[in-house]
């Protein structure tokens, strides 16, 4: 997953920003005026999201380099799939699965395909898992922000700039947010975070 791939989901959540019920109530009666915000481009703009993609490639390289830890054991698992097949290519797969020779050695190796298989994935899920964690934190930071410059304006609704094809320049806040948010925030806190966590979260989330 990229990181700009994966901004459009946290996008469509921090596009969804809109005036609470009460200011909605006090603007009754007036035209609605939307504003834009460019989350891509907040997010590769602004010093927030540089820090974030930066500390984000630390973590891809951990994983990877554990991936790669895990090549001797794949190419051993090739080695042994290609001796069996070697030594069974005679046989039926009736007489293998009846052999009290062969048959114990494919499930071993069954056993460690499966093995080899759920470490590749719990790395990938680890990436995957801190990415969306450090995009779900960046939105909450960004969010405020927003609405303060939504509100600024007068306006009641924000719009993400993937989703319109054309706007008006002065109704783009994007550079606004983006000079707003390199005052307030310039780091963040990104670590790897184990897929488990992800998959608790989405356990406890009603409709998961």
């Amino acid at each position: 997953m990229r990181i700009m791939s994966a901004m459009c989901a946290v996008a469509a959540i921090a596009a969804a920003i809109v005036l609470t019920p009460d200011a909605s109530a006090q603007r009754r009666g007036q035209a609605t005026t939307v504003v834009v915000v460019n989350y891509q481009r907040v997010l590769a703009e602004s010093a927030l999201g540089r820090d974030m993609a930066a500390k984000l490639a630390q973590v891809r390289q951990q994983v990877q380099a554990e991936a790669q830890s895990l090549a001797p054991e794949g190419q051993s698992i090739e080695q042994e799939r290609q001796r069996l097949a070697t030594a069974t290519r005679s046989m039926t797969a009736e007489q293998v699965r009846n052999s009290t020779t062969y048959a114990p050695q494919f499930e071993a190796l069954q056993g460690r395909v499966e093995q080899f298989q759920r470490r590749g994935a719990a790395l990938q899920g680890d990436y995957e898992c801190s990415q969306a964690l450090a995009l779900r934190d960046f939105n909450q930071t960004v969010s405020p922000i927003v609405r303060s410059t939504m509100e600024s304006r007068g306006a009641g609704v924000v719009l993400d700039a993937s989703n319109i094809q054309f706007v008006q320049p002065e109704f783009d806040v994007t550079t606004t947010v983006i000079q707003q948010l390199d005052q307030a925030n310039r780091t963040m806190n990104v670590t790897r975070r184990p897929v488990s966590e992800c998959q608790a979260q989405q356990a406890q989330t009603p409709g998961q």
